[in-house]
């Protein structure tokens, strides 16, 4: 790995680490001001969306990470995210019609943890096929 790589891996975890961080914190302040505080609903949606806000920084941070990626690590990511997003909307497709054989309904919020899951599983099996 070379020294600017090295550089830029650093960057994005800094980056990347202080969105996660900033997340949990405007998280926990989001769930205890909806649960504690009567507000209107305008700002209780504001308030509910707030945590999606440190996400956007981190999803920044990665698309810079990525223009600094050499070529095959943009093609081990590449492979990553189509395998992640085709696996998830099967997914969620298909726990949409068990809903219709009595499953529970699943909230919208998992999608995105599933598609990140997936995506590690998709870059780590990327990763082993070129190394």
């Amino acid at each position: 790995m070379s020294t600017t790589m090295n550089k830029a891996s650093r960057e994005y975890a800094l980056q990347f680490g202080g969105a996660m961080v900033a997340y949990c914190i405007v998280l926990i302040a989001s769930l205890t001001v909806l649960e504690h505080a009567q507000l209107p609903t305008p700002a209780r949606a504001l308030v509910a969306v707030a945590p999606v806000v440190p996400t956007i920084f981190a999803l920044l941070a990665f698309v810079r990470f990525l223009g600094r990626m050499d070529e095959l690590q943009r093609r081990i990511q590449l492979e990553a995210l189509g395998f992640a997003f085709g696996a998830t909307g099967i997914l969620t497709f298909a726990y949409g019609f068990l809903e219709n054989a009595g499953l529970p309904h699943l909230s919208y919020i998992w999608v995105l943890p599933v598609m990140v899951a997936l995506w590690g599983v998709g870059a780590a099996v990327a990763a082993r096929r070129y190394s």
